[in-house]
């Protein structure tokens, strides 16, 4: 692994501070719910212009029309504040585990950040999310399958335990992309043989070190 691609890593998994001080300084006017596993959180119909204030729990993104995953977001994080037509994006967020949140309109987000004067955090939390946003980009638009499939199982294998001893790392790498089996397949062999990775009953047990090139 490139020290470029460590560096994106760690930035996509940095925790979000911004997030974190901006739904505090808004918290006195705000009221959160607590939301199950499994809830869904959209921007549709009459929750087009809505925002979504995630104080705790852990969620996903996904394209809501081919359930394409984009990422898992470890919260605080708030959804829907970026773009002024949620909708166009086809985004939704499920809840991974128990979740706190907060729902407000666009508008209502916007008024509360200009009477706490919180742009300076809210700045800084756009400048987050586009940087989230142009890194997953370049996992997804990868030039070839070996590069988009070792992208995935750097992203597998920094997830937490509990998740990553879930789910076979074929079908991990297949949510997040739209890369054939018998493709996704191919490249993992391969990494097995090399001992670039360690794949157990399925599922991702270690990375050690991908080459640059399909082997």
């Amino acid at each position: 692994m490139t020290t470029q691609t460590q560096s994106l890593m760690a930035m996509k998994k940095s925790q979000n501070t911004y997030a974190d001080d901006l739904i505090e300084k808004l918290s006195e006017y705000l009221t959160f719910r607590t939301y199950p596993a499994r809830s869904r959180f959209t921007f549709s119909g009459h929750n087009k212009q809505r925002c979504y204030l995630f104080r705790s729990g852990q969620i996903s993104g996904f394209y809501k029309e081919t359930r394409i995953q984009i990422d898992r977001i470890n919260t605080p994080w708030i959804a829907g504040v970026a773009f002024p037509d949620q909708e166009l994006l086809e985004l939704m967020f499920v809840a991974e585990t128990e979740c706190e949140v907060a729902t407000l309109t666009q508008d209502e987000v916007m008024a509360l950040i200009q009477k706490t004067d919180s742009w300076q955090l809210y700045a800084g939390f756009l400048q987050v999310l586009s940087t989230k946003l142009l890194i997953h980009m370049s996992q997804v638009a990868a030039p070839d399958t070996f590069s988009m499939v070792c992208n995935q199982l750097l992203e597998l294998i920094n997830e937490p335990d509990a998740i990553r001893t879930s789910i076979k790392v074929e079908e991990y790498v297949r949510s997040r992309t739209q890369l054939s089996r018998s493709g996704v397949f191919k490249v993992l062999s391969r990494l097995k043989e090399v001992n670039a990775i360690v794949i157990e009953k399925g599922m991702l047990v270690a990375v050690n070190e991908l080459p640059d090139k399909m082997p």
